[in-house]
């Protein structure tokens, strides 16, 4: 089953105070933070500006992992923030390089961008390895290089607000499957098996 974006949206709300809201922020939302072996999770890249400011314009991150490019598949944007000259990013040796999302602003009555603060921007889905011995993390951040607001709903121009932009960063637990668990479930049923 896939989750709802309102439930992206909600987790997203709620972990952002009034205080992160008075500066731009990327956010990192994973929808499950503890993976067995083959299971996967949802990744989505939020972002959020001053509540001052008309909506997000657009935005260039990478999202460093600590296991480079292990386990990434389905990057895509998240309309509207798909406009001209976006990009889903490039896997590579530390993750996805070249995340570029943004979205137009057309002054006329009526008209204009999304303005969600927080906006998602991207998402992904990360799988853990098929085979696991021991528990690892894989650690999740964003380094941005560009971060514009729309300021008025009349105008075309943005601001940057990459100065102070608080980053992006999460955490992914991976662990062993419960093997001693199953062992001893088998053990179980078979017990139950030979009294009948």
């Amino acid at each position: 089953m896939k989750p709802s974006t309102s439930r992206f949206a909600a987790a997203a709300s709620l972990a952002i105070s009034s205080a992160t809201l008075a500066q731009s922020s990327v956010i990192i939302d994973v929808a499950d933070p503890v993976l067995l072996p083959g299971q996967s999770t949802t990744v989505t890249l939020w972002a959020a500006f001053p509540s001052s400011m008309l909506a997000m314009a657009g935005i260039v991150t990478d999202l460093e992992s600590s296991e480079g490019d292990m386990g990434w598949s389905e990057l895509r944007l998240i309309p509207p923030m798909n406009g001209p000259g976006s990009s889903t990013g490039v896997l590579g040796g530390t993750g996805i390089a070249g995340i570029i999302a943004g979205q137009l602003n057309f002054p006329c009555a009526g008209c204009g961008p999304d303005g969600s603060n927080p906006i998602s921007f991207w998402r992904a889905t990360f799988t853990a390895p098929a085979e696991v011995a021991t528990p690892f993390d894989v650690s999740l951040s964003t380094s941005t290089s560009r971060f514009d607001v729309y300021f008025s709903r009349d105008s075309r121009e943005s601001r940057s607000f990459l100065e102070g932009l608080i980053e992006g960063h999460a955490t992914i637990h991976i662990i062993p499957a419960p093997a001693g668990a199953v062992v001893l479930g088998l053990g179980v049923l078979a017990t139950g098996r030979r009294r009948r």
